[in-house]
């Protein structure tokens, strides 16, 4: 994959707009604003005319309702006049009349009798009664018959919570005025009987009173536009109708023809700022593409992680000027060659992925060596390649030289085993009096018998039996005196770190071992609690000892302070999940809680002798066995420090 050779560059084309990019987009325009305005007007006469024929329909709809109630008030006028004066009906077309009136499409609910005095005399239909009447029926009562004619109340509300009119009309006899006949309609029954079907789904139509609130409808639903028009009845009580356009009767060839008109100018449109725009994108494209490759190729150079691709061959196809610098080998050089690679150490090799799903963030660690000569060790990253269709190309490396990194990791080993093995060391001087003076007792011993075997030799006295007994006693304190001498030598001697399987028991009473004549001097009491059923761990013995070492002589100084008769320090071992744990308990004051959180670092010490990197070095020991280190106060005194070691997997040969 190499870097691609972009052509060389074409003049730009001008991006001020010339009179031949602009004068198309002024026509345009202009169409755009003559086929707007024609539009507009043919929409606004439209308008106009919708609004002429719902005003025609709702002068005419007008006229209906009070033709309606006009000959309401005669049939009305008429009845009133076969009423007793008692509130009965002479004769019995007078009822079918007044039955006719009430269940018909008159929109009355009921009709009243009154006597001259304006007092009640019967109500219709007697069910109806008591009926509910306007609040200024009395009032309405006196005007119609000052005006000996017909008078309407303003619109109430019903107890159901619709709405209705009263009229009130004076009836005269031949000679004398006889009473009053009250129709009260239903605005809702007269609007559902009188309103054609026609009209109801052309417009909705509505009772309204003298403030325009809306007292019934046609429908509850609202109208879809807001044409309306509105009327008021004369001599009604302020009632009026208002009537609204339920939806557009735009005509269809006008509306196809500018929509066509329109979608013919809008291609127009787009298609020449679309020749326009990908003129322009040409250039700037090209401009991005050479920006774009400048700031990759910096970006290669300037990158110290090696790039590498290769096919699915194995060829290499790119690699990138750190991965030259890497290996010493030149761009021309590497590009095209197949395994094996001259860059490989020995009898090494890469093998390619097994599969495309394999993960890319698994590592490899390879060593390459140098055209010169001299062997780098590198960290590889591979994952798939794929282009721009999609498909699986090969595969891309990105390498990583970490020949320093492993150099100091290396020397950070070293260093921490040296450290070890000072400590080591130091913790032996600090018992080199008491370790000279166990010693000292086994070979006295061995002195003091040889010097017994010689001057009975001399003297000439020879028991067979006493002999033997002698030397046998000079061999016991002899293995006894090599015991303590291999001890110091595993404890001291620097050797390479290895993990085997060990039992740690043994590794405890090595440990209680070496510490036996410092506790016999300190007068302190050891009383050591091993289980028996304890797995094995995989770990260094030696290191372990010297944990255990630490911490015992750590407990010792903790009890400087307690009484002889207190000095118990208890070293116990149990089973811990998947592992085992170790505990040492002292009797002494405690660890005090401001030096408790630093207890583990590095050159803190409470003792004047100390170096500060007892407890720090086996907190590490701890941690390279995968293992933990911690302590808690006990609760009948002293400190409980604890040892977790897990079982871990045992080192395997190079």
């Amino acid at each position: 994959m190499t870097s691609p050779t972009l052509p060389p560059s074409t003049p730009p084309i001008p991006r001020t707009g010339t009179w031949f990019w602009r004068l198309p987009i002024l026509a345009i325009a202009a169409l755009v604003a003559v086929i707007s305005l024609f539009l507009w007007l043919g929409l606004a006469q439209e308008r106009e005319e919708r609004r002429a024929a719902l005003v025609s329909d709702s002068l005419w709809m007008e006229q209906n309702l009070r033709y309606h109630f006009e000959s309401t008030v005669d049939e009305l006028g008429q009845i009133g006049n076969q009423f007793g004066t008692g509130g009965e009906l002479h004769t019995e077309a007078a009822q079918d009349k007044v039955r006719e009136l009430l269940q018909g499409d008159a929109g009355l609910s009921a009709i009243l009798w009154l006597n001259s005095d304006g007092e009640m005399l019967s109500t219709l239909p007697a069910s109806a009664a008591p009926v509910q009447v306007s609040e200024e029926h009395n009032l309405t009562v006196v005007r119609a018959r000052t005006l000996n004619r017909p008078t309407y109340d303003h619109p109430f509300r019903l107890k159901d919570g619709s709405w209705a009119v009263e009229v009130v009309l004076p009836i005269f006899g031949a000679n004398d005025f006889n009473g009053y006949a009250v129709g009260i309609f239903s605005l809702s029954r007269v609007l559902e009987k009188h309103v054609p079907w026609w009209f109801a789904e052309r417009y909705r139509i509505s009772f309204t009173d003298d403030g325009s609130d809306e007292l019934a409808s046609s429908t509850q639903a609202s109208a879809a536009n807001n044409i309306s028009f509105g009327v008021s009845f004369d001599r009604m009580g302020g009632l009026g109708i208002r009537v609204e356009s339920y939806r557009d009767t735009t005509r269809v060839m006008p509306s196809i023809v500018v929509a066509v008109l329109l979608a013919f100018t809008v291609v127009l449109i787009w298609s020449l700022w679309m020749l326009r725009t990908r003129v322009l994108r040409l250039q700037d494209t090209e401009a991005a593409l050479r920006a774009e490759h400048a700031f990759r190729l910096a970006m290669e150079k300037s990158t110290l992680v090696g790039l590498r691709a290769r096919d699915l061959s194995g060829r290499i196809s790119y690699v990138n000027s750190a991965f030259c610098r890497m290996v010493g080998w030149n761009e021309d050089e590497l590009v095209g060659l197949n395994a094996p690679m001259p860059f490989w150490f020995e009898d090494s090799s890469e093998p390619l992925p097994a599969s495309i799903a394999e993960e890319p963030a698994r590592a490899r660690e390879l060593r390459f060596q140098h055209r010169d000569g001299h062997v780098l060790d590198v960290l590889l990253y591979e994952a798939a390649l794929i282009d721009a269709d999609g498909h699986h190309s090969g595969w891309m490396g990105s390498v990583l030289d970490i020949t320093e990194r492993k150099r100091a990791e290396a020397l950070a080993r070293d260093q921490q085993e040296q450290l070890e093995a000072t400590a080591r060391l130091v913790t032996m001087g600090e018992m080199a009096s008491t370790l000279a003076h166990e010693l000292n007792q086994p070979l006295s011993a061995i002195a003091s018998y040889s010097a017994g075997c010689l001057n009975a030799l001399k003297a000439g006295r020879y028991d067979e039996k006493q002999f033997t007994d002698v030397l046998g006693k000079i061999n016991h304190q002899a293995q006894r005196a090599g015991k303590i001498i291999h001890r110091i030598y595993g404890f001291v001697r620097r050797s390479e770190s290895r993990r085997d399987r060990m039992d740690v028991n043994a590794a405890v009473l090595e440990a209680t071992g070496l510490l036996e004549a410092e506790t016999l001097r300190r007068k302190v009491r050891l009383q050591v609690e091993l289980a028996m059923d304890l797995p094995q761990i995989i770990g260094d013995r030696v290191m372990v000892e010297q944990v255990m070492v630490n911490l015992l002589r750590n407990g010792m100084d903790a009890m400087r302070g307690t009484p002889e008769a207190e000095r118990l320090l208890r070293v116990r071992s149990e089973s811990s999940g998947e592992g085992v744990r170790l505990v040492v308990q002292d009797q002494g004051s405690g660890i005090p809680a401001e030096i408790a959180d630093r207890l583990f670092d590095s050159f803190f010490t409470t003792k004047p002798e100390g170096m500060g990197m007892g407890l720090k070095i086996c907190r590490s020991i701890a941690e390279q066995h995968n293992g933990r280190l911690w302590f808690e106060a006990a609760t009948e005194g002293g400190t409980l420090f604890y040892l977790y070691l897990p079982i871990g997997t045992e080192d395997k040969d190079a």
